[in-house]
């Protein structure tokens, strides 16, 4: 059965988010590839959030329009991301318990589950043993500020319904993302408690960007096939992998990957759809590319300890790297097919029936009238 997206020809924008979360693997063990130019992760990361924007645009709107509150869309965006992120902190706390009887305890195990059960909340915490807003599972961050956007993105639609009051929010955005670069010096901002707050502009900036380009291009158009070949590859080595620069034009390159390079890709990914012979594995890399995405960093952080105990994991170039491509990718196919979907499809089942009953139990209109009335 084809989902909504596949419907609507998103298929190259499935592929490419699945190839996103592979790149994003890669360079996330990168210490496997001594020698490689490391691979610039940051466009990457923000390609992911104007990849939302586009789509919570394209898949909303016309909900927003029709009367949804903000607390069904929110109700809705936790479904859509609680499973998987609880999993990925559930394993990346059990990493942290293998380390602390492993290696050796560098804290008492009550501050390690202390420090680690906000996280289950979604909530961030100053772990002291970690730079990271989330110790447990360092990408979660991004789900952090993917509600956060969210939450603001309903809030704001009335003001936003008009593409004029869009164009304001998307340009006070950019400015406020450009602003808190060149204040810390990276476009590398959210993940650390030293660029927390640099965040906020961060995700702003990518995320409306993807709700303007939904609004100014609709949905995708049908093109030939083999554009898709050619563009992919293209966009993902020539774009990401091969933009290089010297350091002091590090700072213009990556705001050059996120606000002109980054819209430009998804825009590539909407006019060109893929042979129908890679329909199917440009659907399966998008399904599991959320899964791929947040449960990979455990993965690393295990085979990473494993590579210290036996040498020949870091001796071999790129031996480590596929060892937690090879594992991520089984056990994210696994968790997005036995585990994320049945667990939503059972939430969603029991939330309509709760719906359901309490329309049921609702009193009728003209019950409230001679209820009123016998007052």
């Amino acid at each position: 059965m084809k989902t909504r997206l596949e419907s609507q020809n998103f298929l190259t924008l499935d592929g490419g988010r699945g190839v996103g979360a592979i790149l994003v693997v890669l360079g996330h063990s990168a210490m496997f590839w001594p020698g490689f130019p490391t691979l610039p992760l940051v466009p990457l990361v923000d390609i992911f959030f104007i990849l939302s924007g586009f789509v919570l645009a394209f898949a909303y709107e016309p909900r927003f329009d029709r009367g949804m509150t903000p607390w069904q869309f929110m109700l809705a965006r936790v479904v859509r991301l609680y499973p998987l992120y609880i999993l990925g902190i559930a394993m990346g706390t059990l990493v942290h318990l293998y380390a602390y009887y492993g290696d050796g305890p560098d804290s008492s195990l009550g501050d390690l589950l202390f420090n680690a059960a906000p996280a289950f909340l979604m909530v961030p915490w100053m772990d002291p043993r970690s730079e990271y807003i989330y110790a447990a599972n360092v990408p979660a961050w991004t789900l952090f500020f993917e509600l956060v956007i969210n939450l603001f993105y309903i809030l704001i639609y009335p003001l936003i319904r008009r593409t004029s009051g869009l164009l304001v929010v998307v340009v006070l955005s950019i400015a406020l993302f450009l602003a808190m670069a060149v204040h810390y010096d990276t476009t590398d901002l959210g993940s650390r408690w030293t660029e927390f707050w640099g965040g906020f502009g961060r995700v702003g900036c990518t995320f409306f960007t993807g709700v303007l380009i939904y609004r100014l291009m609709g949905k995708p158009k049908e093109t030939s096939s083999w554009r898709s070949l050619i563009s992919v590859p293209f966009i993902m080595l020539l774009l990401l992998y091969s933009f290089n620069a010297p350091e002091p034009w590090v700072l213009v390159r990556d705001i050059i990957l996120v606000t002109l390079v980054g819209p430009t890709i998804l825009w590539l990914f909407l006019i060109v759809q893929p042979p129908r012979w890679l329909q199917s594995t440009f659907a399966a890399l998008g399904g599991m590319s959320y899964a791929l995405y947040i449960l990979h960093f455990p993965i690393y952080e295990v085979v990473k300890r494993v590579a210290w105990k036996y040498p020949v994991i870091l001796e071999t170039p790129a031996l480590g790297s596929f060892i937690v491509l090879g594992i991520s990718m089984a056990v994210s196919y696994a968790a997005w097919q036995w585990y994320d979907e049945p667990v939503r499809a059972a939430i969603n089942k029991w939330l309509k029936a709760r719906r359901k009953r309490a329309e049921a139990n609702a009193p009728a209109p003209a019950d409230n009238v001679a209820a009123s009335r016998s007052r």
